[in-house]
């Protein structure tokens, strides 16, 4: 859920829902950065500038789907535009764990836990750049050696 968390953040939503639409018919992968260890090395991962492993997590890009799903439909309640709209904050964490047990030969019991996670999303509006007004009377500061030097160059004595 992780690398497909990095992998939207800071794209628009409807960049980041194409992205993850391409990932289900496997047209295109989510690079495993961190937790890549034994997977091989895909070739569609130089899209992204990561030459390395890469893989179509079809269980974590489906729940992320509903949660920008959801995030979309919160920030219509707020009456943000949703065409504006990127994702600013996205962050996994986990969660406790789901103790089932599993039984096994000879009568002995092992440990079966589940791993769930939070998901954090933030959706934010873009911004329209605004140029700064350029004052003419501009206060320039400087330092003791600037104007000491000026000083000497406007014929003071030192």
């Amino acid at each position: 859920m992780r690398e497909t968390a990095m992998a939207i953040k800071g794209m628009e939503l409807e960049s980041a829902r194409k992205y993850l639409n391409k990932v289900l018919e496997k047209k295109d992968v989510i690079p495993l950065r961190r937790f890549g260890g034994s997977a091989g090395r895909s070739r569609l991962c130089k899209l992204h500038g990561h030459f390395g492993p890469g893989r179509y997590p079809e269980k974590s890009v489906k729940h992320l789907l509903d949660i920008l799903t959801n995030a979309e439909s919160n920030a219509e309640v707020k009456s943000l535009d949703t065409e504006n709209l990127y994702v600013t904050h996205i962050q996994v964490n986990q969660a406790q764990k789901g103790r089932r047990r599993t039984y096994r030969a000879h009568g002995r019991i092992n440990a079966y836990m589940s791993n769930p996670c939070h998901v954090e999303v933030v959706l934010s509006e873009k911004e329209e750049n605004v140029k700064k007004p350029e004052d003419e009377g501009k206060l320039v500061r400087k330092t003791k050696k600037q104007l000491a030097q000026e000083r000497l160059k406007n014929g003071a004595s030192a």
